[in-house]
């Protein structure tokens, strides 16, 4: 289930780079954690969605060592403000997630769903750790599914 689509998380993203500049990574983290770690965008989201709003004009980057730090300018501020309500409405639904009654449950999915891309990305010396995982979801599959 995909929480917030590229058209929100842009909101979202401008939103946190206007309370602190920050890298990539660090965002991430910042939005796992306004979540209560139930959203958590991949950097294939994030380091797009950056690139993206520096072509627009909106975010600015700066060399860091070997790390970019990413803020607002002065366009990205006028754009946020004028979407004030709407960034504010996506960061309350983030919000709410953090109190969810499901936020266990969706806590242990998404670290199942981070387990397997990670073993999927060490499978590829061993094709047999694939058809394990398969099997093994497949099997969690029907007991979810037979309650």
């Amino acid at each position: 289930m995909r929480l917030l689509d590229q058209g929100m998380l842009r909101f979202v993203v401008l939103q946190e780079l206007d309370r602190q500049p920050c890298h990539g990574y660090e965002l991430i983290k910042r939005l796992a954690e306004q979540s209560g770690g139930v959203y958590s965008p991949s950097p294939g989201m994030i380091y797009p969605m950056l690139s993206m709003l520096e072509e627009l004009g909106l975010v600015a980057a700066s060399a860091e060592g070997n790390k970019r730090l990413h803020h607002l300018t002065r366009q990205g501020k006028v754009f946020l403000e004028e979407n004030r309500k709407l960034a504010e409405a996506i960061a309350q639904r983030l919000e709410a997630l953090r109190k969810d009654e499901w936020e266990s449950l969706r806590i242990h999915l998404q670290s199942l769903r981070d387990a397997v891309q990670e073993r999927l990305a060490q499978a590829q010396a061993r094709p047999q750790a694939a058809a394990q995982m398969e099997k093994i979801l497949e099997q969690a599959l029907e007991q979810i599914r037979s309650m």
